[in-house]
């Protein structure tokens, strides 16, 4: 696994009303469940032709952060006529930085115009604008 840390740092985007709060039990559940809710809130704000691609940028923000860290809440909503997916990170392990693997690096800058974090209490907030 890659160890730097991506995306850089970066202002938070816009508040996003939509809030999905995720309980993480090891199971496929909450992934599954966070797909669903992503591909609702394209079609309802009739960004559709985002939701493919946001709900990848989904998986691998819930996924790609490795041992150590649980995602806590998603976000989706849109700015400025993009969907934007926020992710909620806590870190268990002592890290003040997210570690994505440069495989879900790679995705994440096929799949977005922009990316960035900002550092939270106990973890990171990681948001993509999807166009």
């Amino acid at each position: 696994m890659d160890t730097d840390p991506t995306p850089a740092p970066a202002s938070r985007p816009p508040v996003l009303p939509h809030v999905l709060r995720l309980d993480l039990l090891g199971d496929d559940e909450p992934l599954r469940q966070a797909r669903r809710f992503v591909r609702l809130q394209a079609e309802q704000l009739g960004l559709e032709d985002a939701a493919d691609d946001a709900v990848q940028v989904t998986a691998e923000l819930l996924g790609g952060l490795g041992a150590g860290s649980s995602p806590t809440v998603l976000r989706v909503g849109e700015a400025a006529g993009a969907l934007v997916v926020g992710v909620d990170v806590r870190f268990a392990d002592g890290r003040t930085r997210p570690v994505l693997s440069g495989h879900t690096r790679d995705l994440l800058r096929q799949l977005s115009t922009e990316t960035g974090w900002s550092p939270t209490d106990d973890g990171a907030q990681l948001w993509c604008r999807v166009p």
